[in-house]
């Protein structure tokens, strides 16, 4: 086989690998395991270089909060609103900023945003986050798996939690108090692990 032919066969692959990446948002299928489906790619072994910006550190219905993925640009993301031991997505994201798109998971049509397209996302997109009406848990988090690019993504980039303000009208979900604390130590404690003994 002659360079050229090589050059072209080297050229096509890298275009048909692009082609299958996904660049228009994340599929149903990682509504709950929020895994990109980039095959044969693993996430990243070490820490995100993404935290989370958020406009409250507490919530309550009616009132929404923005949400900022602070870091270096991204192409693709997962985002979602969850609570400790549970999968469930609460509340609903609205109008998705330039290059996303709300992904319609089955057990909250709004519960998901996600990229529309590979063009760079930075710091300065704002995603705007609507908290449920009912069924309001203690506290909740959002939860990321954000691509830089199609072989370097993260998965489970984790924001602080965001408490239900004692003003909330919405029911509460079952988790005592006690759990939540309890959760939220060994939280920290696995990442105080994580980072001082990796």
């Amino acid at each position: 086989m002659s360079l050229t032919n090589l050059s072209k066969l080297l050229a096509f692959s890298i275009l048909l690998k692009a082609s299958v990446q996904l660049p228009n948002g994340a599929p149903i299928s990682a509504c709950q395991s929020m895994m990109p489906v980039h095959e044969g790619i693993s996430p990243q072994p070490n820490p995100a270089p993404y935290i989370f910006k958020t406009s409250s550190s507490s919530y309550q219905s009616g009132k929404p909060i923005t949400v900022q993925i602070i870091g270096p640009a991204y192409r693709g993301f997962l985002l979602e609103a969850r609570t400790f031991q549970q999968t469930d997505l609460l509340g609903k994201w609205l109008q998705p900023p330039n290059n996303t798109k709300i992904l319609p998971c089955p057990e909250n049509p709004n519960g998901a945003i996600t990229h529309s397209n590979t063009n760079l996302k930075t710091q300065s997109t704002t995603y705007t986050w609507m908290p449920p009406d009912s069924k309001c848990p203690r506290v909740i988090f959002f939860v990321a798996t954000v691509a830089e690019a199609y072989d370097v993504y993260w998965l489970g980039v984790q924001s602080a939690v965001i408490w239900k303000d004692a003003a909330a009208t919405c029911g509460a979900n079952g988790i005592s108090e006690r759990e939540t604390l309890y959760t939220i130590m060994f939280l920290h404690l696995g990442m105080f692990l994580m980072f001082h003994f990796n």
